[in-house]
C-alpha cells in the first residue's frame, strides 16, 4: 500500500489501542503489555470480520491482563467485531466473553452462555472447570473421611449451586425448620457472573437418614444444583 494509505489506516489503529505516542518506538522499547496492543491493532489492520485472539493474557500481570481485556471489550463494541477467544483463564471468560465452547481432545464436550455455564454446567468436564475456578472444596481432613455411599451412622455432605431467586430465598433456614436436620455450613461465597449471581455451598446435612433424604429431596426441588460429594460418619 502507498505510505499515505498506511499511515491512514494504522494511525487510527494506534489511538484505538492506546499507542498512538508510541508510533515511533521500536518493539524493545515496548512493554509486553503493549507489545500485545501492538499485535491486536497489526491484526486489525486487515479489516478482518473475526478478530482470532489465541491465549491473549496468559504471560501477562493480572492489571496488565484487565487492561488488555478491557480493550478487547471496546474493540468488540466500537467495530461490531466478533472476538473468538482461546483460552484456559475461567477468569477470562467470565469477564468478557458472552458464549463459551468447551472443547477437550479436539472435541466440543458443552457451548453455553456464559452465565448458564458458570451457574449450571451440564458436562463433568465442565463441573471440573469450573470447581477449578470457583475452589470451593470440602476442608482436606473431611475429604480423607469421605464415604462414597451411604452406610450406617453417615450423613451427606453437598454442594450447592443456587441460582436466580434462590439466591436471595433463605433456603437452609426453611431446609433446617422443615426437614428437621441439622445445617453445618463448611464453605459459602456469592460470584456475580456477568448481570447473574451464583451462589455456592459446601454443607453437610446432619440427622437420622429418612430425614437427610428428605432434605436432599427438597432441595433438589428447588432452583439450585445439588451435588452429593459423599458421606461421613456421624460420629466422627
Amino acid at each position: 500500500m502507498p505510505r499515505g494509505e498506511i499511515s491512514e489506516r494504522v494511525t487510527p489503529l494506534l489511538e484505538l489501542v492506546g499507542l498512538a505516542d508510541k508510533a515511533s518506538q521500536y518493539p524493545a522499547q515496548l512493554s509486553g503489555g503493549q507489545k500485545q496492543r501492538v499485535a491486536i491493532a497489526r491484526a486489525l489492520a486487515s479489516r478482518p470480520k473475526v478478530l482470532l485472539c489465541d491465549e491473549a493474557t496468559s504471560a501477562l500481570d493480572p492489571q496488565t491482563t484487565g487492561s488488555i481485556l478491557a480493550l478487547l471489550r471496546d474493540i468488540n463494541q466500537k467495530l461490531g467485531l466478533t472476538i473468538l477467544l482461546i483460552t484456559h483463564e475461567m477468569e477470562v471468560v467470565k469477564s468478557i466473553c458472552h458464549r463459551v465452547s468447551l472443547i477437550s481432545d479436539g472435541e466440543l464436550v458443552e457451548e453455553a452462555d456464559v452465565g448458564d455455564f458458570f451457574t449450571a454446567p451440564q458436562t463433568r468436564l465442565g463441573r471440573e472447570f469450573l470447581n477449578d475456578f470457583l475452589k470451593l472444596e470440602p476442608p482436606r481432613a473431611l475429604i480423607e473421611r469421605l464415604e462414597a455411599s451411604p452406610g450406617h451412622n453417615t450423613h451427606p455432605v453437598v454442594r450447592l449451586a443456587f441460582r436466580g431467586d434462590a439466591v436471595a430465598s433463605p433456603l437452609v433456614s426453611r431446609l433446617a425448620r422443615e426437614c428437621g436436620v441439622d445445617v453445618s455450613i463448611l464453605q459459602a461465597k456469592v460470584e456475580s457472573i456477568q448481570e447473574r449471581t451464583l451462589g455456592l455451598m459446601i454443607a453437610e446435612l446432619m440427622g437420622p437418614s429418612e430425614k437427610t433424604r428428605e432434605a436432599l429431596d427438597y432441595l433438589e426441588s428447588h432452583d439450585l444444583q445439588v451435588e452429593v460429594l459423599g458421606h461421613v460418619q456421624r460420629n466422627a
